[in-house]
């Protein structure tokens, strides 16, 4: 048992390590469209076009009392106006049929002078009278056709109120939808990494079922007890307490999260090395929502050694030896790759004693 948990530990450490990266790139997606809705959608925003839409409202009610009173104001004229024309027709018609005099016959149809002064004045009055009415007239049309223009004007401002109030009614709307979409987006990005989260227990549960096999070979494997480097690259993931949050979980660490081994990458195709003499067996490891896909460590070999040791070399492009072959150290067991969740060639290489994963820098060489 002390081997299958070795190997289970190793397994699933490596395997959260890689699911790391994916997952990590769907939390920042999560958290960036959340700072989008956050910043474009926020509801202070949307108080503010409401806001806006209430004040614009206020102004065309107002517009509208305006118009109303505009209204009446220009029927009232229009009343007065026609009972103008209407007296001014009546009693042009007046004079009419009792006859118009000229000013010859209002000269000799004079009985003497003060008669004829009379008549001259009376003359005059109704000239007055006749240009006064015209000239009240000329006005009362005058200012009715400003009404006119003052209520067209009103008007054609109601209708831009009236398109601004739609145009920000529409930009809320719109923004409204853009919330909902970008809310639909977080549920579809958290459903996938809920997705991903329980990939990494089913192959977890995969993994306990591949070691449970192999523990009862460990009193067969011959090792020497010396190891050596699976493969000459740059360390791009160290062993130990990282900040990485989808690393193992452990409470003693600072960062609360661990890694387990040692990501080695160079060049893709370089063989991989067996670390000392052991038992060989390949794996592939295929992702729950399509089996014909390499998720976790893709293929990978996991090497039994005697002493309660075991080695793991994931993210392989292809084997080398045959499953269950009995290899010595240096052996060629594989090729890097980058299968399964990776973001390029690199193998993971761990070494775990009894169970627990230990710094591979403490048993490998120095060169």
């Amino acid at each position: 048992m002390t081997v299958l948990t070795v190997v289970l530990l190793s397994a699933v450490s490596d395997n959260i390590y890689d699911k790391q990266r994916q997952l990590q790139g769907l939390n920042g997606q999560i958290i960036a469209a959340r700072t989008q809705i956050g910043r474009l959608l926020a509801d202070s925003q949307l108080r503010t076009v409401q806001t806006q839409i209430d004040q614009e409202t206020v102004k065309l009610v107002v517009i509208g009392q305006q118009i109303d009173q505009a209204k009446e104001e220009l029927a009232l004229k229009q009343a007065e106006l026609a009972q103008h024309i209407a007296d001014f027709g009546h009693r042009m018609r007046i004079m009419y049929k009792s006859g118009q005099v000229s000013g010859l016959e209002l000269v000799f149809s004079a009985a003497n002078f003060t008669d004829l002064m009379n008549r001259v004045f009376f003359f005059n009055d109704i000239v007055r009278e006749d240009r006064r009415q015209v000239a009240e007239l000329q006005k009362e049309r005058a200012a009715m056709e400003a009404m006119k223009a003052e209520l067209e004007s009103k008007q054609a401002q109601q209708a831009k109120v009236v398109k601004q109030i739609q145009d920000q009614k529409a930009q809320l709307q719109a923004m409204r939808d853009q919330r909902a979409a970008h809310q639909q987006q977080i549920a579809a990005i958290e459903a996938q990494f809920q997705r991903q989260l329980a990939d990494m227990q089913a192959q977890r549960a995969a993994l306990q079922s591949q070691i449970a096999s192999l523990v009862r070979e460990s009193f067969r494997a011959r090792s020497s007890g010396k190891w050596k480097w699976p493969i000459d690259g740059v360390i791009t993931q160290g062993f130990g307490c990282t900040s990485y949050p989808f690393e193992p979980y452990d409470p003693s660490c600072p960062s609360h999260h661990f890694h387990s081994g040692l990501d080695i990458a160079t060049d893709y195709g370089t063989p991989v090395h067996a670390a000392d003499g052991g038992i060989v067996h390949n794996f592939a490891m295929g992702c729950t929502w399509n089996p014909s896909a390499l998720c976790g460590y893709g293929r990978y070999v996991v090497m039994v050694h005697a002493g309660g040791f075991t080695t793991l070399y994931g993210h392989l492009s292809g084997w080398a030896v045959a499953e269950g072959a009995q290899v010595d150290k240096d052996t060629v067991i594989g090729y890097e790759g980058s299968t399964g969740n990776s973001t390029g060639p690199h193998v993971h290489f761990e070494i775990d004693l009894a169970g627990t994963p230990v710094d591979p820098l403490a048993y490998l060489p120095l060169s």
